[in-house]
C-alpha cells in the first residue's frame, strides 16, 4: 500500500488542514461535516451524487463510504440505499473536527520511516483517524519550527520521530516542556527522550544486536570489532548494548577489540564506516588485524566497511566477517557483491502500534498495565557476509528470549 503523502506547510485551522489531506480522506471528512445535518435512518446521498458533488473517482467515493460502514456510522441496504445510522461520536469516539493526527518525521525517502508511516496509514485509516505529514529532513530546526506550528494547530495528537541531533539543543527541550503543559498526546516513534515520560514504540534494539553478534560468536568470530552511529541516540546506546551483553555472556571481554563513530550529523554513514576500516587496516593483511569479525550498527556503515575492505584485497566472509542492522538488502549492496547478515526491525508494526496507542489515549482506552513503552520483537537474517551459507532467516525473537 502506499503511502498518502500530505506535507504540513501551515497549521492554522481544521480547513487549511483539511486541504492537506489525501483526497480519499478530504471526501470522507465533507461525508462527515453533511451527515451533521441529518437525522439518525435518514438515507444519504448515492455514491455516484458523491462522485459527482465531490468532483472524485468512484473508486475514492467508494473508499470514504466504505469506513463509514466499517465503523458502523453507516448502513447499506440492498435495493434501499445506505443510510445514516449511528452518531458519529456516539461510541465515545471523536468527532470529525477531533480526529487529526500530525506526524512529524525526516522523511519517507529512508526505507525504515517510510514503512513506519505506511504502518501508521493504515491502522489511522482503520480506526477512522486522518493523517497530516511533516518533514524536516534531518534538520533540527525545521522540527523545532513544525513543532511550535503544531502545537498551535486543531490536531488532536502528534507523532513525532525525534531527529538525530535534535535532542541536543535546548530549544527542541522548551518546546517539548511546552507540549507536556498543553497536553496535546504525543507519542514517540522508534527512540524515547531521556527526561521526559512520553510513550513510545520501537524496536528492541538490545534484542536485535545481541542476536546478530551471538551470531557471529557461533561462527567461530571471537575478535570482534564494532562501529556505532552517534552515542547520544537512544537506539545507538541501545545496539551498542546489545553487542556487550553478548560479548560477556560468551565469555569474551566486554569491549569490542576495535570501535569507531560515525560522528557529526552531517558524516555520511557509509563514508564513514569506509574511512575508519580503511585506518584500521593501514595495509595489515588478515593474520595481522586485531579483528576477525566487525558489527555495525546500521546496515549503510556496513556498505562502506565492506568497500574498505574489498580495496584492501580482503575477504568476507573468509577473512572478515561482517554484519549490520536494518535489513536494506538493497540492490546497490546485492550489485556489489555484498549479502549482508542483518537485523529486520518489525517497522510497519512500529507505526500501527504507535499510532493505536495514540488513538487509544485520545479516546480513553487505558492499555492493560498501564503500559507508555512498547518493545518489538526483531528477526535475524542470515545470509553468507558472516560466514554462513545456506541458511534461512530466524523466526522473529520473543521479546527477551
Amino acid at each position: 500500500m502506499g503511502v498518502k503523502i500530505a506535507v504540513c506547510i501551515h497549521f492554522m485551522s481544521v480547513a487549511s488542514l483539511v486541504e492537506m489531506l489525501p483526497r480519499y480522506q478530504r471526501v470522507r471528512w465533507e461525508i462527515e461535516r453533511y451527515l451533521g445535518g441529518l437525522e439518525i435512518g435518514q438515507k444519504i446521498m448515492t455514491e455516484h451524487e458523491v462522485v459527482a458533488k465531490f468532483n472524485v473517482s468512484r473508486i475514492t467515493a467508494r473508499r470514504a463510504l466504505m469506513f463509514l460502514r466499517e465503523e458502523g456510522i453507516l448502513e447499506s441496504k440492498r435495493g434501499r440505499g445506505t443510510f445514516y445510522v449511528k452518531p458519529i461520536g456516539s461510541d465515545g469516539g471523536r468527532s470529525a473536527q477531533q480526529k487529526i493526527v500530525g506526524i512529524l518525521v525526516p522523511s519517507v525517502t529512508y526505507v525504515s520511516i517510510g514503512k513506519i508511516v505506511q504502518g501508521i496509514e493504515a491502522e489511522a485509516t482503520r480506526r477512522g483517524y486522518h493523517i497530516i505529514l511533516a518533514h524536516d529532513h534531518n534538520e533540527s530546526k525545521e522540527q523545532i519550527a513544525h513543532l511550535r506550528k503544531m502545537m498551535g494547530a486543531d490536531i488532536a495528537g502528534l507523532l513525532l520521530y525525534p531527529d538525530r541531533s535534535v535532542t541536543e539543543r535546548g530549544e527542541f527541550v522548551e518546546v517539548l516542556r511546552q507540549i507536556e503543559e498543553q497536553k496535546l498526546p504525543l507519542v514517540l516513534l522508534d527512540r524515547y527522550l531521556p527526561g521526559f515520560d512520553f510513550p513510545c514504540v520501537m524496536n528492541d534494539n538490545v534484542r536485535g544486536s545481541y542476536m546478530v553478534t551471538e551470531h557471529l560468536i557461533g561462527s567461530g568470530r571471537r575478535r570482534l570489532a564494532y562501529i556505532g552511529n552517534w552515542s547520544k541516540n537512544s537506539a545507538s546506546i541501545e545496539r551498542r548494548q546489545g553487542f556487550v551483553e553478548a560479548l560477556r555472556d560468551h565469555g569474551l571481554a566486554p569491549t569490542p577489540v576495535a570501535e569507531g563513530e560515525v560522528g557529526t550529523v552531517d558524516d555520511i554513514a557509509h563514508e564513514a564506516g569506509y574511512r575508519i576500516t580503511s585506518r584500521w587496516i593501514a595495509g595489515n593483511r588478515a593474520r595481522d588485524l586485531p579483528f576477525d569479525g566487525i558489527v555495525c550498527e546500521m546496515d549503510e556503515i556496513a556498505f562502506g566497511v565492506y568497500a574498505a575492505l574489498e580495496e584492501a584485497g580482503l575477504r568476507v566472509p573468509e577473512d572478515v566477517a561482517l554484519c549490520g542492522y536494518d535489513n536494506k538488502d538493497s540492490m546497490q549492496f546485492r550489485g556489489s557483491g555484498l549479502q549482508l547478515t542483518s537485523v529486520q526491525q518489525p517497522l510497519e508494526a512500529i507505526g500501527a502500534n504507535a499510532v493505536g496507542l495514540l488513538i487509544d489515549q485520545l479516546e480513553n482506552r487505558p492499555r492493560a498495565g498501564g503500559a507508555s513503552r512498547i518493545i518489538l520483537p526483531p528477526a535475524l537474517i542470515i545470509r553468507t557476509s558472516c560466514g554462513t551459507k545456506g541458511a534461512s532467516p530466524a523466526k522473529l525473537a520473543e521479546v527477551g528470549g
